[in-house]
């Protein structure tokens, strides 16, 4: 079921699927976003206690701290332009393939970025109070990892519904 006007094509979408992108996608990314300044926040005051100050010596250090959160950052904007692929209750299709190969890069760039953040303290000296080489911060790692996860797990679904999913939501039976 799929229809064109002009040179956009849509795909019809059931209503309460189409609110579910409006707002879900408000809740998510503004979560996301809360949830990543609240970690960054509670993971800088705790270096603060440990080292006496919240960022660490070195720059592969502060560029370990502070890149993945904003790459976490970057998926929660693009599950916020989520809504931009609908109009209406139709999903725009050229707009929903953009998304999706913008999560997918984002996403992908952000676990580069947790890898590496995961491994520059093992790699590198990153706070001079310590004579020796650190293990990395786990909570901060797992937690921006769930982060990026559920980010771009719901940001696929809003942009790309299963068709079981849309018979779930359909209140007829064209799906």
């Amino acid at each position: 079921m799929q229809g064109t006007f002009g040179q956009v094509e849509f795909v019809p979408l059931p209503p309460r699927f189409a609110d579910r992108v409006r707002w879900g996608s408000v809740v998510v990314g503004c979560s996301m976003i809360a949830g990543m300044v609240l970690l960054f926040g509670l993971t800088t005051y705790l270096q603060g206690i440990v080292h006496g100050h919240a960022f660490p010596d070195t720059l592969p250090g502060k560029a370990a701290a502070v890149l993945p959160p904003l790459g976490v950052l970057a998926i929660a904007v693009l599950v916020l332009t989520c809504r931009r692929c609908l109009r209406g209750d139709y999903l725009v299709v050229a707009s929903a393939q953009a998304t999706r190969s913008a999560l997918l890069f984002t996403y992908l760039l952000t676990l580069a970025l947790i890898l590496g953040s995961f491994a520059v303290p093992i790699v590198f000296r990153v706070w001079r109070d310590t004579p020796e080489l650190q293990a990395p911060d786990l909570l901060t790692t797992f937690s921006t990892l769930a982060f990026a996860t559920m980010g771009f797990l719901a940001g696929i679904f809003y942009v790309r519904p299963s068709v079981e999913t849309l018979r779930k939501y359909s209140d007829h039976p064209i799906w």
